[in-house]
């Protein structure tokens, strides 16, 4: 694999927690740490900005995209507090 040609995006879900697609998702990044980086501050602006207040339970979904084909590389499993 070529790393050179990779992007990688994250997606974060959090357990019993509805969110917009524009907050789950990261935008595409060379490496794995900048999208889950990204997914997880999006997320706490989200809550701060909702009034939202806790710690939650996150899994976060990193993506590699190569050409046309995105795939599941790894499930991260985090506590955010916000």
């Amino acid at each position: 694999m070529d790393l050179d040609r990779k992007k990688f995006y994250a997606v974060v879900r959090v357990d019993n927690l509805d969110l917009p697609e524009v907050v789950t998702k990261s935008g595409f990044h060379p490496h794995i740490s900048s999208a889950v980086d990204e997914a997880i501050e999006n997320l706490k602006r989200y809550l701060r900005n909702n009034g939202i207040n806790g710690k939650f339970d996150t899994h976060i979904e990193v993506f590699a995209k190569e050409e046309s084909v995105c795939r599941l590389i790894e499930i991260i499993k985090a506590k955010v507090k916000a």
